[in-house]
């Protein structure tokens, strides 16, 4: 558990959805979790031989991007689909678990892959990264976990007081912002260290600019026009020439 969420937390250093890289290898590397309150993650302490960030394809992502990543854990109920990809759970048999992966039949047991690397359907300039293995095989549904990656185009942030309702997908978050940038994929600025902690723009009128690290910061809004999207967020390090975050964003999508 700790290896795993270490390769989690490793997502902090390269800031993959704070900063504008050129591009993003499959395993962005990561503070140690342990130091935050419960972020949301998956518990996947018991499961073993489970995919890595590494297994991710490499990513070029373009300033107008951003890309979220890190452990994921799924139910599949027969008759449903794995969200965001044509994986849909027909059967359960004597010989395992029968898939339809993209329109054709796919028989999984325990340790067999679910991968899956398009666009999310339904919506464009959304792109999807899954490596699964199955780790149960029950009498009505299967189980599977490793890790996933979300990778947005064309943002158009704007702040809105909303929730992300109906079909959500929550997806580890980590940015960072150098003095007078915005957190990226957000409407937060980091304005710099101050006498009281890191000193952030952007917040409600009347609300208190400044949180030390562990404090939470939270932002609502649409990552773009199609894209509800909220944050839950805590302060990882600061500086007076930068700041880093880490947390959950949850998106609503098709």
């Amino acid at each position: 558990m700790r290896r795993f969420y270490t390769a989690v937390a490793l997502l902090l250093v390269f800031s993959l959805a704070g900063c504008s890289l050129p591009s993003i290898p499959g395993n962005p590397q990561i503070p140690n979790l342990d130091q935050f309150p419960d972020l949301g993650l998956p518990d996947l302490s018991n499961i073993t031989n489970l995919p890595q960030l590494d297994d991710l394809p490499f990513l070029n992502v373009a300033d107008n991007a951003i890309v979220f990543a890190g452990p994921a854990e799924r139910r599949i109920g027969v008759g449903e689909r794995l969200p965001g990809t044509d994986i849909v759970l027909s059967a359960i048999t004597d010989g395992g678990a029968e898939f339809q992966i993209g329109g054709q039949r796919a028989v999984r047991a325990m340790g067999d892959s679910l991968d899956f690397d398009r666009n999310w359907p339904g919506i464009n300039g959304v792109g999807y990264n899954l490596r699964l293995r199955v780790y149960l095989v029950g009498s009505d549904s299967v189980r599977a976990a490793g890790v996933h990656r979300l990778h947005v185009e064309n943002l158009a942030v704007q702040e809105q007081s909303i929730t992300p309702q109906g079909n959500v997908l929550k997806i580890p978050y980590t940015g960072s912002a150098n003095r007078g940038e915005l957190l990226k994929g957000t409407s937060l600025g980091y304005v710099g260290q101050g006498d009281r902690g890191a000193e952030f723009s952007g917040l409600p009128a009347g609300d208190f600019p400044f949180r030390k690290v562990g404090d939470s910061l939270q932002w609502r809004g649409y990552l773009r026009g199609d894209i509800p999207i909220e944050y839950n967020m805590r302060v990882a390090f600061y500086n007076d020439s930068s700041v880093q975050v880490v947390g959950i964003a949850t998106l609503q999508l098709p």
